[in-house]
């Protein structure tokens, strides 16, 4: 019998009461359950108007099977993950992070705080579909327990990061989980601190939950109103985290990460970096210049990328993991060490960014049916490798396809993993490169989606 896959790139994800539903949690609960067996699982949400009808029923599933609750509320993702580490035998996000506030969504972490594996959440789910759960007797039911972590959570970042500093920071909080944490963490790290969209609201009144450019673009001039040190904007769950600079500019994400990586490998003499399968070469070029190596994971898996690589950091778009800290993404590590790092180098963000090469980036969907996404993958990759066979130094096939360059450009195409779409990204050495590539790869991806509609082929 074939069933539909209910874990995406990021746990559970979708329309609430469509896709998400409270049976849905419930059968969860019950899953994490049986899989644990015994023991105790944290639990936490975002804000959500929605949250909390899923968090009551994922916790009706867990106690049915006998285990014990812990409820943290309404908290950021990461402080959940690092609660889980410190309480928890597992825990569950009732969040769909970034997603517009229609969805809603699970996310389940192991008792590191990690993110649940490939295979474990294959595991949920053959125990969700086989229905084969754990049933305990009434006098095994166990009670739930309330926690407020929040202070402990920002005391451990605080120790973590080490650090007193002077700067001015404007906060946008996308009026999600992060407001109950980022605010108080910086003050108590002794910035003056503006805070924007800071207070709790499930239906993101502010601006779009997603940090991208195009939803936070009106920083960039309040940062030069302000005269601030440094914008930071979060998502809806407060795993994800955006930057301007102190002259308004975006601070691209592949730059954030290059930075990062570039400050782990000089600490470290050297290392493995893990980052996602559509990053681009500017922090390949900085970890190899500190003596490291980058290996490259589909979206979705840096934890695993970590426990295979032993990386001393990992990321992907807007999304860091200090694994020092704990192997789970976590953004309020990120903003502190971002402002240690500015204090302590003596240069301001845009003086710091000047020092990570120089990329040429272009991102583009080209609208495909599901059913079409294999074989026009597999056309495209055919064509493409046939245009650019004496420029190819690597392929990488674990997300579509990625054709690494010999002078440093590279383009990828690969399936989105939510949307009835192709997603092609093209990074070139120089803009001219970088057109020339994109027409390239988009041309051929649509011919063949084009083909395949026309043909009426699967």
């Amino acid at each position: 019998m074939i069933h539909v896959k209910l874990f995406g790139t990021a746990g559970i994800r979708g329309p609430i009461n469509e896709k998400v539903t409270a049976d849905l949690a419930l059968k969860v609960g019950k899953s994490l359950g049986t899989y644990i067996r015994e023991g105790r699982v944290t639990v936490a949400r975002d804000a959500r108007t929605s949250s909390i009808m899923l968090e009551n029923a994922l916790v009706s599933g867990l106690l049915s099977t006998g285990v014990e609750v812990v409820e943290l509320g309404l908290i950021p993702t990461p402080a959940l993950a690092w609660s889980t580490k410190q309480l928890g035998d597992a825990g569950v996000m009732i969040t769909a992070s970034h997603n517009p506030p229609t969805d809603n969504g699970i996310k389940v972490f192991n008792g590191e705080g990690i993110e649940f594996y490939l295979e474990q959440e294959e595991e949920l789910e053959r125990i969700i579909f086989s229905g084969e759960y754990k049933r305990a007797a009434w006098d095994e039911i166990k009670n739930i327990r309330r926690r407020d972590i929040i202070d402990d959570y920002i005391d451990a970042v605080l120790d973590f990061v080490n650090h007193e500093t002077r700067l001015k920071v404007l906060l946008d909080e996308a009026n999600g989980a992060g407001s109950v944490v980022a605010p108080y963490l910086l003050r108590e790290m002794g910035a003056k601190v503006i805070t924007i969209n800071a207070h709790p609201d499930g239906h993101f009144p502010g601006r779009k939950p997603e940090p991208r450019y195009e939803n936070i673009a009106y920083l960039g001039p309040l940062v030069k109103e302000l005269g601030v040190n440094l914008a930071i904007a979060q998502d809806g769950d407060a795993d994800r985290i955006a930057v301007f600079d102190e002259k308004g500019n975006y601070v691209d994400e592949d730059t954030l990460i290059a930075l990062f990586a570039k400050l782990y490998v000089e600490e470290h003499g050297g290392g493995t970096v893990v980052t996602s399968i559509n990053t681009g070469s500017r922090i390949d070029k900085v970890v190899e210049d500190g003596g490291g190596k980058v290996y490259r994971v589909p979206l979705g898996q840096p934890h695993d990328g970590i426990k295979r690589y032993n990386a001393i950091f990992a990321a992907e778009p807007w999304k860091l993991i200090h694994p020092k800290f704990g192997l789970w993404i976590d953004s309020f590590v990120t903003m502190g060490l971002l402002i240690k790092l500015i204090d302590e180098s003596g240069k301001s963000l845009s003086e710091l960014v000047k020092e990570i090469p120089t990329y040429y980036l272009i991102k583009k969907n080209v609208k495909c049916p599901e059913e079409y996404k294999k074989v026009v993958l597999d056309m495209a990759q055919h064509e493409l490798q046939k245009a650019l066979r004496d420029e190819i130094k690597e392929v990488l096939t674990i997300s579509g396809f990625r054709f690494n360059l010999i002078d440093g450009s590279w383009v990828l195409v690969r399936p989105s993993g939510t949307e009835p779409k192709i997603r092609v990204v093209v990074e070139g050495v120089t803009e001219k490169r970088k057109e020339e590539l994109f027409k390239l790869a988009y041309e051929i991806v649509s011919k063949a989606v084009g083909r395949l509609k026309q043909s009426g082929q699967v």
